[in-house]
């Protein structure tokens, strides 16, 4: 069963309503509202590698306007569930008018706090996320709290490290910092917060870090 769904925004910090409040302005110019054909392309190879299956619970952080919750929720079917959370409420709201199935919940509010009980989920897919918790130590502590031991921890972006890091720079909104660390650094990031990385890939179509929860 999936549990209930309370809180909406109030667990939040400054930072992450700050953040919050650059993706609402980008919800309402339409921006990351579904896939184009490149993109979908790539995701076809992503969702390949993620392997997700029916029955399968997934934690979707940063999950916007849910162009990627509806294609899991299909995936995980009704002995599933899908939890997806975003800190903007302008995409929680766009995610909402998709209607998704009722194994799917979503929710106004942080990565850092998630209202599930301990070890829930088989995976977490941080689908061009990462970048954007502002505190990325507390973001894994509680992603390994919800995570099943065993259980799939994805880093997944559309692009390489160093492609999503120059759009960022070049943003010059409040994500001008939301850098991906180099390889070292995530794993050590990765390593102190309990996963042991099984795979990095940083290629020209995608950057994607695999981990399991120890």
């Amino acid at each position: 069963m999936i549990p209930k769904i309370i809180p909406e925004g109030e667990a939040m910090n400054e930072q992450e309503k700050v953040i919050g409040a650059f993706f609402d302005e980008c919800a309402k110019e339409g921006l990351m509202a579904s896939f184009d054909e490149e993109e979908r392309t790539k995701l076809e190879e992503c969702l390949t590698l993620w392997n997700i299956h029916p029955g399968d619970r997934i934690l979707e952080p940063g999950c916007g306007t849910g162009r990627l919750t509806a294609i899991l929720a299909d995936l995980v079917g009704q002995d599933g569930a899908v939890v997806a959370c975003d800190i903007s409420h302008e995409m929680i709201d766009g995610a909402r008018r998709r209607n998704l199935p009722h194994w799917v919940r979503l929710f106004h509010g942080s990565v850092n706090t998630i209202p599930v009980p301990d070890e829930y989920f088989d995976v977490v897919l941080c689908f061009q996320v990462f970048p954007h918790f502002s505190d990325r130590p507390r973001a894994l502590a509680e992603i390994h709290r919800v995570i099943r031991p065993g259980g799939r921890l994805w880093i997944a972006h559309l692009a390489s490290r160093e492609t999503i890091n120059k759009r960022h720079r070049d943003a010059k909104h409040v994500i001008v910092s939301h850098q991906i660390p180099d390889e070292r650094e995530m794993r050590e990031l990765l390593d102190a917060g309990g996963f042991h990385v099984e795979m990095v890939d940083d290629s020209p179509s995608r950057f994607q870090i695999l981990a399991y929860r120890l």
